[in-house]
């Protein structure tokens, strides 16, 4: 029996960032300036930024050093529960089946394939790619698989890696008869993106690149020298960019570009998409070799205009929002003169169907939507001879997805499937047949007995008397006769994210068991800013009413503590990248309803950030937040951003929860310096108010070697949950056995 003391007793000296003058100005038609002592934080190569950074990280693992036997303990609880050694689901390319492996011991996936000898037998295990051994051949804790593309012919694999979190990716092509490197490779120089296409002999790739700011923008055609091999990595030589064919530019920084092949192999396509407009360029793979991209369907691009495109038999089905169908349609258009304007409709609007997108097989169709607030899948006949079919699922709250779907000629649709009950699922659903065939559920170890738990689905009204927020709970039953007991003193922690028209489902989690078998009760709120509901669900919470996000979850807050879930000093709040937006904001507004607050990767510098056009992503996020340099769109974002926001008068004697900012120094898409600043300033904050009522503590950790989604390594990222899981029980419970 052990026990350790929380934290927020500790009399350890908060470290106070130095306060640097500096003033800069926002606007075209208006001009305000604005007052960021903590600006010169963003100066990456100031080695007194990486001292500032690397102080905090000593501080929170001195103020949390009494928890580290429980992040130990929690860190074996969540890998004891998983299978270490273990395989996905083979899934077919044409004479092979491919799947990924996990080894005891190995922080990463090895990639590998079996050729088929007949229906029931395939042959050797081939091993494509051992990122393991990657690791070790260059040296570093870090490797992200990017690209990872098998030719027509199954005889080249090209894969990308990002060996820092930086997204950055070198290219490689390996031979799969000889095992070696093609001598020709992308260096991370030319900037290559996530988008690649082999044309159909197998001899020419097509691939797109990031501009400066991590846009991807530009598709590139080489022919590749196949004939020349390398005995050694460092003995390739990276292609230049100026000896490679420049396919298509997008000049619009608001639009990103990437490129696909059809799951039928018969046309490849040039997607150029914003947050609300598309634009859609396409060619016979025949032709990927030597051919030119045409606009589809003579539809250039329209503000607001939204679509997708694929192709089954003699049609294109398109998947669009075109004037009032602002849930999406499906119509079509013949392969011959596909002409957007006159295609007809294959599914009408149904404004209580969201229409999401759209897999085509040789027989059948499978749409993926929401309705209800939970995912679907409908099946459908292309030649309109059987009505459509809703495919059924039993729990109230689930996560459906598409998996490894490669064969076109084939009568089963994959799909992946979790609750927060039922673990990882992989199906195969027979559209022919109507059946649901199992073809693995992950096993989940330590004796696990999801009897022992409960799953429901409640709801809080939003404070503007609009809608009904939907919230699906997890918990440990008490017992069978009364599984819940409602007297305010249960743990909770309440996640949402709440941005891009984003669904977030009840998706099984290993590690959250660890929370549920201490007591906590877990809490997914819906709100408006996600799509969850539809996509006015996600309109209603952009723009000039993301304030609906915000309070809808404080709505979500003080619902569960008005039902006595639990009460303001047992209740803890996670989000991350824009969820930290929404943390900071509700923070901000509302200090007293929680205990303890995670914002990991947090996008809280709204103002500063969105002021900033050299930045990745600012200007494509015009379409989401607003662009500051109009008068009315900055004072709304300046209203809620989290680091404008800090210094609130009417916060000065409110009790405040304890803060932790989970960041990464190579993030390209929420810089590091978000998080930092806004420690800085809440700090200060709490420094120079006259309250001292609060026993908070403040902790800023930098992951200073990886990117914005943390840890590639499994075992690494085991490692960090049970970092955050052991400061929220420290904050929320406090003595633990």
């Amino acid at each position: 029996m052990s026990s350790y003391n929380s934290a927020a007793t500790l009399a350890q000296p908060s470290i106070i960032a130095e306060r640097i003058d500096h003033v800069y100005t926002v606007g075209q038609n208006h001009a305000t300036q604005i007052s960021d002592p903590y600006f010169w934080l963003r100066e990456r190569e100031n080695p007194k930024v990486r001292e500032y950074l690397e102080s905090e990280n000593e501080y929170q693992q001195t103020v949390l050093k009494h928890t580290e036997e429980l992040q130990e303990k929690l860190f074996y609880e969540i890998k004891n529960r998983i299978k270490q050694t273990d395989n996905t689901v083979p899934y077919r390319m044409k004479d092979y089946v491919y799947y990924s492996k996990t080894e005891d011991g190995k922080q990463f996936s090895i990639y590998c394939r079996k050729p088929i000898i007949n229906e029931n037998e395939n042959g050797e295990e081939q091993v494509l790619l051992d990122l393991n051994e990657l690791a070790e051949e260059l040296k570093t804790n870090f490797v992200n698989l990017g690209i990872y593309k098998v030719s027509p012919s199954q005889d080249l694999l090209a894969y990308s890696i990002d060996t820092d979190g930086s997204e950055y990716y070198d290219l490689y092509v390996k031979n799969l008869n000889t095992g070696k490197l093609l001598r020709d490779r992308i260096d991370k120089s030319s900037k290559i993106a996530r988008s690649f296409e082999f044309s159909a002999d197998s001899r020419t790739v097509v691939f797109t690149v990031y501009d400066d700011t991590h846009r991807p923008f530009k598709v590139f055609r080489t022919k590749l020298d196949i004939d020349t091999y390398v005995d050694e990595r460092l003995q390739c030589k990276p292609i230049e960019l100026d000896t490679c064919e420049l396919l298509y530019t997008d000049d619009d920084e608001k639009f990103f570009v990437s490129v696909r092949k059809t799951l039928s192999e018969k046309y490849v396509f040039i997607d150029s998409s914003s947050n609300i407009t598309s634009e859609c360029h396409y060619l016979e793979a025949n032709d990927l070799a030597t051919g030119t991209f045409k606009l589809f369907g003579n539809q250039p691009r329209k503000t607001g205009l939204e679509f997708s495109v694929t192709h089954q038999g003699d049609y294109f089905y398109i998947v669009h929002n075109e004037g009032t169908n602002v849930n999406f349609k499906v119509t079509r258009t013949p392969i011959q003169n596909p002409i957007f304007d006159t295609a007809e409709d294959f599914v009408p609007y149904n404004e209580k169907f969201y229409c999401e997108a759209l897999l085509a097989f040789n027989k059948h169709l499978a749409l993926f939507g929401r309705s209800g607030g939970v995912p679907k899948l409908v099946i459908l006949d292309p030649e309109r001879k059987t009505a459509p079919r809703e495919v059924e699922f039993p729990e109230p709250s689930y996560d459906l997805s598409p998996s490894h779907n490669r064969e076109y000629d084939t009568v089963k649709v994959r799909i992946s499937y979790s609750s927060f009950l039922t673990p990882p699922t992989v199906y195969d659903y027979d559209m022919e047949n109507d059946k649901l065939i199992v073809l693995k559920q992950d096993e989940v170890l330590g004796g696990y007995d999801k009897t022992l738990y409960k799953q429901e689905k409640i709801s809080a009204k939003s404070s503007d008397g609009v809608t009904e927020i939907p919230i699906s709970i997890v918990y440990k039953k008490r017992s069978e006769q009364n599984p819940i007991v409602l007297d305010g003193e249960n743990p909770l922690l309440l996640y949402a994210y709440g941005s891009y028209g984003a669904c977030i489902d009840a998706y099984f989690s290993y590690a959250l068991f660890s929370l549920l078998d201490r007591g906590f009760i877990y809490a997914l709120a819906a709100i408006r800013g996600g799509a969850e509901n539809g996509r006015n669900w996600y309109l209603d919470g952009k723009l000039l009413k993301k304030k609906n996000t915000f309070n809808d979850f404080v709505d979500c807050a003080e619902y569960l503590i008005h039902a006595k879930y639990t009460k303001p000093e047992k209740l803890a709040i996670y989000g991350g990248s824009a969820g930290g937006l929404l943390i900071g904001a509700t923070v901000n507004m509302r200090p007293e309803l929680f205990k303890a607050a995670i914002l990991q990767v947090p996008f809280v510098d709204v103002i500063n950030t969105m002021s900033d056009a050299s930045l990745p992503l600012t200007v494509t996020e015009y379409e989401e937040w607003g662009c500051p340099l109009d008068k009315e769109y900055f004072d709304y974002m300046k209203s809620y951003s989290p680091y404008d926001n800090i210094e609130n008068d009417e916060n000065i004697d409110k009790p405040y929860p304890s803060v932790l900012i989970d960041q990464s120094f190579n993030d390209t898409r929420v810089n590091y310096w978000e998080g930092a600043k806004y420690v800085a300033r809440l700090r200060h904050f709490f420094a120079t108010k006259k309250s001292n009522q609060n026993t908070n503590i403040i902790l800023c950790k930098t992951n200073m070697a990886q990117g914005h989604s943390g840890s590639a390594g499994r075992y690494d990222r085991y490692k960090e949950t049970a970092f955050r899981y052991a400061f929220l029980i420290d904050q929320l419970i406090g003595k633990m056995e």
